[in-house]
């Protein structure tokens, strides 16, 4: 077992979803391996604290309070009548809103899945202390480190003149195999940029979708399939994906 898979079981192991010869294989690495055995007690560090955190129960009249501040009087029926071809009218309006951002914004089918991967992916490599392998804002210095340790060489740049600079790279584990993670930052924004072979994909435009509060682009090009997740906006990550694209 590589660090990479041992880091991406870490989570799922303190959760008890493991099954018996996954833990084993799991545990014999942390047993020689003290960067991933770090790992582990940071989370079982944190797991405890946040077992420990204060509860705050809401007064038991909130409800009642918030319901008697929210309700407004029945209109008459004239009334009701009189606002029914504009209530109508709004409801197509809703619809048709709704379906254009489930559409745009909505992973589906499959990406449904690696929506979750990276998601899980991002939020594991600022909760761990596991977002760089290789800290430098050098592309020169970031890319040689990749080889030997995957079987593509990624597409590293300097986008500090954008504002996005870089600050280093690691390996990571996705859609069943290694990839290359790259981190940049927008302003306090964290943009973790994972990529890997398009196996013959001709070249597509970014498009965006959402999970789970992040923003996650999309893109295939020069060969390379790149998803970039961040907590930035999405037309943030759409900038950051046109300068990626550029030649």
């Amino acid at each position: 077992m590589n660090c990479a898979r041992a880091r991406e079981l870490l989570h799922p192991h303190a959760d008890g979803e493991l099954d018996v010869a996954a833990s084993l294989d799991l545990e014999r690495h942390l047993e020689h391996c003290p960067d991933c055995a770090r790992s582990g007690d940071r989370l079982r560090d944190l797991r405890a604290t946040l077992a420990t955190a204060p509860y705050f129960k809401a007064p038991p009249d909130l409800e009642q309070r918030i319901r008697a501040a929210t309700t407004t009087p029945a209109p008459s029926s004239q009334r009701r009548r009189s606002m029914l071809p504009f209530a109508l009218a709004a409801s197509l309006l809703l619809g048709a809103a709704l379906t254009f951002v489930v559409t745009r914004y909505t992973p589906r089918g499959a990406e449904d899945g690696l929506a979750r991967e990276l998601v899980a992916a991002h939020v594991r490599s600022l909760m761990a202390d596991h977002l760089l392998d290789v800290p430098s804002t050098d592309q020169h210095t970031v890319k040689p480190w990749f080889a030997g340790r995957l079987d593509f060489s990624p597409d590293v740049r300097d986008l500090s003149t954008s504002g996005f600079p870089l600050a280093g790279g690691r390996l990571d584990y996705l859609a069943g195999r290694p990839v290359a993670a790259l981190v940049y930052h927008h302003g306090k924004h964290v943009i973790n940029c994972f990529t890997w072979p398009a196996n013959n994909t001709p070249d597509s435009p970014p498009t965006i979708t959402t999970a789970q509060s992040y923003s996650i682009v999309h893109f295939t090009h020069a060969g390379l399939t790149t998803y970039a997740i961040s907590d930035a906006s999405p037309s943030t990550l759409l900038d950051f994906a046109s300068l990626l694209r550029r030649p």
